[in-house]
């Protein structure tokens, strides 16, 4: 039986809003391999599929829309007011989501790959990640992007906030925290310099021939 390749594995985390997209894409810009969860997890519940069909069997047909695809603000909407609606949804979701990240993370072909996992603080169950890159922002900044981008209310903001793991349960897993306060070219520049640390431990890891 082949071995399973395992490349040197980076958990890209951090609290919603706070500019984890932009962080992946500085990464790939550099031909880096990313794999994120968010991603997945909207791949997984297309029409037809065993976690959309059993997302609707939990919480009703009424959580389709007429084209049979998921209403994603109805349902957030209503997992971050009730958390045990929420509980339900991560039962369903998170082991499909394990699975494909293991398959993906078996086919990099990179010393390292970068895997995006917004909840990282809440759910520590990617046993394979060799260190925690947390991207960080202050709660205030966390709210109004918030707001900006999903044109919701401060209060569903507070209560998606409020949800997830604090700012400092983030930074207690943290291997490396990048200040993603400042502008674009700041971040592409964190980024590379990482770049180059993950190269580093990655190829220190392997061993010698």
């Amino acid at each position: 039986m082949a071995a399973v390749n395992t490349p040197y594995t980076i958990a890209l985390t951090g609290g919603i809003a706070a500019g984890k997209t932009l962080v992946s894409n500085a990464f790939i810009k550099l031909a880096i391999p990313v794999i994120d969860t968010d991603i997945i997890a909207r791949e997984i519940v297309a029409p037809g599929l065993p976690a959309l069909l059993e997302i609707a069997s939990v919480f009703g047909e009424t959580i389709l829309d007429e084209h049979g695809q998921l209403k994603r603000r109805h349902l957030r909407e209503r997992v971050f007011a009730d958390p045990d609606a929420r509980k339900k949804l991560e039962a369903i979701l998170h082991p499909k989501i394990r699975e494909v990240v293991n398959t993906r993370v078996a086919n990099i072909e990179h010393d390292f790959c970068i895997l995006v996992i917004p909840l990282l603080a809440e759910h520590d169950a990617y046993p394979n990640i060799d260190r925690v890159l947390v991207i960080d922002v202050d709660v205030e900044t966390q709210i109004s992007r918030l707001m900006a981008r999903d044109k919701s209310s401060r209060q569903l903001a507070e209560q998606i906030l409020a949800a997830q793991a604090s700012r400092k349960q983030r930074l207690s897993i943290a291997d490396d925290v990048l200040d993603n306060s400042g502008s674009p070219g700041e971040t592409q520049i964190a980024v590379e310099k990482l770049a180059t640390l993950y190269t580093r431990l990655a190829r220190e890891r392997k061993p010698a021939n």
